[in-house]
């Protein structure tokens, strides 16, 4: 069944769409991220570096059918078929390193630091490897002469006759690498929830402890300090000697009271840290997930009927798929929030500067008018 241009032009205005919103999304990752240090997290660092692969994708989405309309053979059908091969699996790359990160974090318990000590080799990693085939596939052809790249429906990429390599060199690695990030999170999700819950138990039998009374005495640069409960009347207040013990430190004034419950609360924010950054993480394992699920059911439907066509699966496809910066960014606000309210607010502050200069231009113009009309109206005819 052939595509009525009523249909095309449905599919093509809708690709654009979403295009436009993912460059959106994207372009505040990057701008944001660039503009203030609050934003430097290693879960947003790499949203931040898989923002530059959404654009370059929305470059080959937003020109949608013009590939073809120019020639399967053309430069502009060739480039567009790259970026695409090239951009697309780059952003499930990128939600890879997340959970890598995640596996690290919770498995090696790595800081932060040996986080982003990784980052050089997870940009090689996630734009180097499709790179590979992008380019190789520009000089494929089969025994007709019919290249690889050439007309896809939505835009120039891999052609209806070579439907198999749609699956075989994009699709199939891209849902590999779907299942190897929903094992790590699994993994890892079990693991988090464990110690919450025991970290909750290990609270709740916790009893509070009696009030205590510290007295310090400083020689040098050795301080030891006493706790005693505080003293009741009755024969057994001096059978009980208060126990003691020294802290020494280096210099400096007299330190703050030391903290006994310290071990127990920072166990508590390494956990809900950990926790954080994998919800985060999942969120945009989500997201990819709604990005390639349609795309993926149309394109198996195609290798199944490839002398049909399905305009709700095309039309799905070129709704989600272009859509990659659109849900990074979305996510990227939402687990930011209070660095964006930030971020807008300082915003505003500086554009509202000029707007407050044209309001007082306009003010003192009229003033001036105003003055200028009654001093006319007092002059002698």
């Amino acid at each position: 069944m052939a595509w009525t241009t009523l249909q095309l032009e449905i599919l093509q205005t809708t690709s654009r769409v979403s295009s436009v919103f993912s460059l959106l999304g994207a372009s505040f990752i990057i701008i944001t991220f660039c503009a203030s240090t609050s934003f430097h997290k290693p879960i947003n660092r790499l949203a931040f570096f898989a923002a530059f692969g959404n654009i370059l994708t929305n470059v080959a989405t937003i020109t949608s059918r013009k590939g073809i309309e120019h020639g399967s053979q053309s430069a502009l059908c060739k480039l567009q078929a790259i970026f695409i091969q090239w951009f697309m699996p780059a952003d499930a790359l990128f939600c890879l390193a997340m959970a890598l990160n995640v596996y690290l974090t919770v498995f090696k318990k790595y800081t932060t630091k040996r986080l982003r000590e990784l980052e050089l080799t997870y940009i090689l990693v996630c734009y180097g490897t499709p790179v590979i085939p992008a380019v190789i596939f520009l000089f494929i052809k089969n025994s007709e002469g019919v290249y690889i790249y050439g007309s896809a429906t939505l835009w120039c990429w891999i052609s209806n006759e070579w439907q198999f390599m749609r699956i075989a060199a994009f699709y199939g690695p891209v849902w590999i690498i779907l299942g190897v990030t929903i094992i790590i999170y699994i993994l890892a999700g079990r693991v988090i929830f464990r110690l919450r819950g025991s970290l909750r138990n290990f609270a709740g039998r916790s009893a509070p402890e009696p009030p205590v009374k510290d007295t310090w005495s400083t020689q040098s640069h050795n301080i030891s300090r006493t706790r005693s409960p505080d003293p009741t009347p009755g024969p057994t207040a001096s059978i009980n000697p208060p126990p003691s013990y020294t802290v020494t430190i280096e210099s400096g004034p007299k330190p703050p009271a030391v903290n006994n419950r310290m071990p127990r609360n920072t166990a508590v924010e390494a956990n809900t840290a950990a926790w954080a950054y994998c919800r985060c993480a999942m969120l945009f394992f989500l997201a990819l997930l709604i990005t390639w699920l349609p795309s993926s059911v149309n394109r198996i439907y195609n290798l199944v009927y490839p002398d049909a066509t399905h305009f709700g699966l095309n039309f799905a496809a070129a709704l989600v798929l272009p859509c990659q910066g659109f849900w990074n960014g979305l996510i990227y606000i939402v687990t930011t929030l209070p660095a964006c309210k930030e971020f807008c607010g300082n915003l505003w502050k500086h554009l509202r500067r000029p707007l407050d200069i044209i309001i007082w231009w306009r003010k003192a113009r009229r003033s001036l008018s105003s003055k200028a009309s009654s001093m006319n109206s007092l002059q002698p005819v």
